[in-house]
């Protein structure tokens, strides 16, 4: 190979590293910050919380901040808004553990489409990445083209995590999309 071939070849490879291989909708989440996004384009929230109301589905103690317990978890929600239909999105949920090594992932395939019912039908295929023949399909219906995902940290005194600074991480096509930092106490031992 000549040298001028060895440049335009290390050339490229630097453009496609600099320019990157993400989605649209990364590059729009990248170039838009959240609170100046209009409402007609891609966008995507996280949202922390220590439990699920059962009856309203309301998401109780959003926040940064969590206390281990006998029984506790973080909890992690990730709303998507306008988004394409008939498209896949690749997306994986990720907890940093405060060491910055990651504690384990959720990895699923997305896409939503119309209903003859003229309402949004999204299909979920969460794989596993320990077994590729383990597979589980969520499907949920909504009126506009939005969807939600989540995940949980289990935090229970059994697990004997370390408290910390720990990261969500929500990947989309492969791409970071979001990350969001929450501190992990100790127990409060005063407390039954």
């Amino acid at each position: 190979m000549d040298s001028r071939a060895l440049v335009l070849g290390l050339s490229a490879a630097a453009l496609l590293l600099l320019a990157g291989c993400t989605s649209e909708e990364v590059r729009q989440m990248r170039a838009v910050p959240a609170a100046v996004a209009d409402s007609s384009r891609f966008a995507a929230t996280t949202t922390l919380c220590r439990k699920v109301g059962r009856k309203s589905g309301r998401r109780i103690g959003v926040g940064n901040e969590f206390t281990m317990g006998r029984k506790s978890y973080v909890r992690a929600f990730v709303d998507f808004v306008n988004v394409a239909t008939d498209r896949d999105y690749t997306v994986h949920l990720v907890w940093i553990r405060p060491d910055g090594r990651e504690i384990f992932r959720k990895y699923g395939l997305v896409r939503q489409g119309l209903a003859a019912s003229g309402e949004f039908r999204t299909v979920t295929t969460w794989l596993d990445a320990e077994d590729l023949h383990k597979v589980r399909v969520d499907t949920l219906r909504s009126a506009g083209p939005d969807f939600t995902l989540g995940t949980r940290l289990n935090t229970s005194l059994r697990k004997a995590r370390d408290p910390g600074l720990y990261r969500f991480r929500v990947y989309l096509d492969r791409a970071l999309l979001l990350e969001d930092s929450f501190t992990v106490h100790g127990p409060d031992l005063a407390v039954p």
